[in-house]
């Protein structure tokens, strides 16, 4: 599952769900070392499904903050304010980018019972959501936030937030940690922004992050024990003042979504090393990947220009979400084909790809040919983006590769995964 993000740089982490949807997931990332649970979803039914394990863990002691991960729709005021009534003030913050959202604060505020609590989402290069610090836009916002009552007597500034998607387009933990100092630098300005118009100079938290800039802190470990280039010693060397500096006046808080499973593209970001452990000079591979999915050969076409193969998985089953390394839907693992010491890809990839099926071919990074294939044969598919291949499916079968040989393909759970919004 990684490693937890506190203890990487002793800095808080908000664990992003929206790539799990299961009950176990969440139980492993939170684990039991601290008091403090920070919770991001992107769906108000992933907090509901939570909320029986998240009372039990304020019965230790334990407490709670979810934080909704879009920018606050109004339609979901009352539900949101339901489940916080049930946890409890202070357990659910929401996110704003534009001063339209604030007026359901009040509605949520009445049925809760509580103020709000409140991030600003930051935009600091993807252009999804967020607003950029220096715009008229967001400096209206904190003049808002900082000096009308209509904001403070329903909510609470608790800091600011960006999510560092286009991290997913670099190729190193040098590009990584870049994109994170770029992060960094978009909250501070942020937060000086806000103290310039009236903020009164509050402890906020910089929430920031995306798997391949969050991970990519372990380089800050790599490069104390002297496994790290010149160039990522020097980086993170940089990033390191940065987090100092944040946390002299307010919290930095780091978040990851996909990094309990990976997938192709965060192989293909290079970002941080290998699970086998932070001092590898190794980086991310396959072997790393820990959600695949279960195709059948349906057909065979030897006949072609090409040998080609039919899967009954396409879009559906697999997303249709590209990887910049390669031109593929997907890669098939070596898995019950022709197990390989040094190779675990097995020759084929997903080549084209439709609603229900997937055309395999060969798999030119593999530096091999492909190996047979029979109909009837079950293959194990490494998605290129594992957060819209598990959206399809109603559970997962947990297998363990780190048992004997022959007891790797027993299924020793089924985790079933929440649906809906």
């Amino acid at each position: 599952m990684g490693v937890p993000f506190e203890s990487l740089y002793s800095c808080p982490s908000l664990e992003t769900l929206r790539d799990a949807f299961t009950l176990e997931t969440t139980a492993l990332q939170v684990g039991e070392s601290t008091d403090a649970i920070n919770l991001v979803v992107s769906t108000v039914a992933e907090a509901e499904n939570l909320l029986r394990y998240l009372r039990h863990c304020q019965s230790k002691g334990r407490s709670i903050n979810i934080l909704y991960g879009v920018p606050f729709p109004p339609s979901q005021s009352a539900r949101l304010g339901r489940l916080a009534k049930q946890l409890g003030p202070g357990s659910v913050s929401i996110l704003i980018d534009n001063p339209a959202q604030l007026g359901s604060l009040r509605e949520f505020t009445d049925v809760a019972g509580f103020k709000a609590k409140v991030f600003v989402k930051v935009d600091t290069g993807y252009h999804r959501a967020g607003l950029i610090p220096e715009s008229p836009e967001f400096k209206q916002l904190m003049t808002i936030i900082s000096r009308e009552s209509g904001f403070q007597n329903y909510a609470e500034l608790q800091g600011f937030y960006s999510h560092a998607s286009q991290s997913y387009g670099g190729d190193s933990a040098v590009a990584a940690m870049k994109i994170l100092r770029d992060e960094i630098e978009g909250l501070v300005e942020a937060t000086k922004i806000y103290n310039d118009l009236g903020g009164g100079g509050r402890k906020l938290t910089l929430s920031m992050g995306a798997t391949p800039t969050a991970t990519s802190v372990q380089n800050i470990l790599k490069r104390s024990e002297g496994s790290a280039s010149s160039e990522e010693a020097a980086m993170a060397e940089t990033l390191k003042k940065y987090i100092e500096f944040v946390n002299a006046d307010h919290i930095f808080e780091l978040h990851a979504g996909v990094y309990p499973f990976l997938d192709l593209q965060q192989v293909a970001t290079q970002a941080s090393p290998s699970a086998a452990g932070i001092s590898s000079e190794q980086n991310l591979s396959v072997k790393d990947i820990a959600l695949t999915i279960l195709a059948e050969v349906v057909s065979i076409y030897k006949g072609r220009e090409n040998p080609e193969a039919l899967v009954a998985a396409g879009s559906l089953a697999l997303g249709r979400e590209p990887c910049k390394s390669y031109s593929g839907w997907g890669v098939v693992s070596s898995w019950e084909i022709t197990p390989s010491a040094s190779n675990v890809r097995s020759g084929w990839q997903v080549g084209r790809i439709s609603q229900e099926h997937g055309v395999l071919t060969r798999d030119p990074t593999a530096g091999r040919d492909v190996s047979e294939l029979w109909i009837g044969q079950k293959v194990r598919i490494w998605p290129n983006h594992s957060c819209i291949a598990g959206a399809g499916y109603g559970w997962y079968l947990i297998v363990d590769s780190a048992s004997t040989k022959d007891k790797q393909n027993e299924i020793v759970d089924v985790w079933p995964r929440w649906q809906g919004w």
